[in-house]
């Protein structure tokens, strides 16, 4: 169609750079010896499919980072590894060895520890197994066999009180019982059909509770321990020492937490006539009864006592009523010092003495002048 002499050869490409093929995945798995100083060291098979492109050069092996020692104080050695050599130094001789080469044990301190003098005796008796009684100046309490049996305080109610002042027997009977009875009187109460012996055991950890409360608070006074001491009543189900202690212990938080001053355990109470601040716990009757009786010159044992109540729970409604305004401790008008005596006087002597002759100044000119005149006129 066209002319030969028209067509033109077509000239060469100029060199340019050549590019490289690209590497194709290869379809089945291909295992390839792994480059000597490889990842998987020299001469063993890669595992999985690979890109393979023609022969790649191995890459150089990043230095891994190195693993943090553990840091090993200067004043200890490392442990060794491997089992320890034989210490060439013979072993000292039994007789030669410490007597106490265990460390000994320490005591441990808890809110259990004894707080008095008083409970840390009591709670070195029991743990002897002691039987008898430990008086103190403000209460006693009565071990057998290191239990608890008795408590009883001279501040505290007794199971008469108790008895008497709930109505359950009346003074007189209590005081045959007492004649009648001696030696076995709460037997002699039970089988008499006075009281029953549930009410009797009450009664009785009721007075134990009062008498322990007083007695464990003291820390000063000088105790004194009686094997030989029998208490009248004896709890049915002794009490151990902390058990005791912790149940007094209650008995305290829950006084202060009505009224925190012990001002008013011992102080004559009145009623101050005013209405109440906040509601109380106490019932109606009780309360009335309460404030009726404190008139100034009572305090909260005396009421208790007074009321056939424990002193516990009279120290429990009189810090209650206290809080909310209705009781206050009486304090007694302040009765003024007597003047100081007059100092008398002496006397003036029946003769009077003429003065005694003075000194005097000679080298002061006045005193010359005047001492030279009173002789001038002696001299005339």
């Amino acid at each position: 169609m066209w002319p030969t002499d028209t067509l033109a050869p077509t000239p060469p490409a100029p060199p340019g750079p050549s590019v490289p093929p690209l590497p194709v995945a290869s379809p089945a798995p291909a295992h390839r010896p792994a480059p000597s100083g490889g990842r998987f060291g020299p001469g063993t098979e890669v595992p999985g499919p690979y890109l393979t492109a023609g022969p790649t050069e191995p890459r150089p092996t990043e230095p891994r980072p190195a693993e943090p020692q553990p840091l090993v104080p200067r004043s200890v050695a490392p442990e060794p590894v491997g089992p320890l050599p034989a210490d060439p130094r013979p072993a000292p001789p039994a007789a030669r060895r410490r007597a106490h080469a265990a460390p000994l044990p320490r005591r441990r301190r808890s809110s259990c520890a004894p707080a008095t003098t008083f409970e840390a005796a009591l709670t070195d008796l029991a743990a002897d197994g002691s039987t008898g009684a430990l008086h103190g100046p403000g209460g006693a309490v009565h071990l057998a066999g290191g239990l608890v049996v008795h408590a009883e305080a001279p501040a505290a109610a007794t199971v008469g009180h108790l008895l008497t002042g709930a109505g359950r027997i009346t003074v007189r009977e209590w005081e045959d019982s007492l004649l009648l009875g001696a030696g076995r009187l709460a037997e002699y109460l039970v089988a008499g059909g006075l009281v029953g012996p549930g009410e009797l055991e009450l009664a009785r950890l009721a007075a134990t509770l009062d008498g322990a409360q007083d007695a464990l608070a003291q820390h000063d006074g000088e105790l004194r321990f009686d094997p030989a001491a029998e208490p009248a009543f004896r709890l049915a189900r002794p009490l151990s020492v902390l058990e005791l202690r912790g149940a007094v212990g209650r008995r305290r938080s829950l006084l202060d937490g009505c009224w925190p001053s012990a001002e008013l355990d011992r102080a004559p109470l009145r009623a101050t006539g005013a209405a109440p601040t906040r509601r109380t716990a106490v019932p109606h009757r009780r309360r009335q009864a309460l404030l009726a009786a404190a008139d100034g010159t009572r305090t909260a044992p005396e009421l208790a006592r007074l009321l056939g109540r424990s002193t516990y729970g009279t120290l429990l409604d009189v810090r209650q009523l206290a809080a909310a305004g209705l009781l206050t401790a009486h304090r007694p008008a302040a009765v003024p010092d007597p003047p100081p005596a007059a100092v008398p006087q002496a006397a003036l002597p029946d003769v009077l003495l003429p003065p005694a002759p003075r000194s005097y100044d000679s080298s002061d000119p006045e005193v010359g002048l005047l001492l030279r005149l009173r002789a001038a006129l002696e001299a005339l």
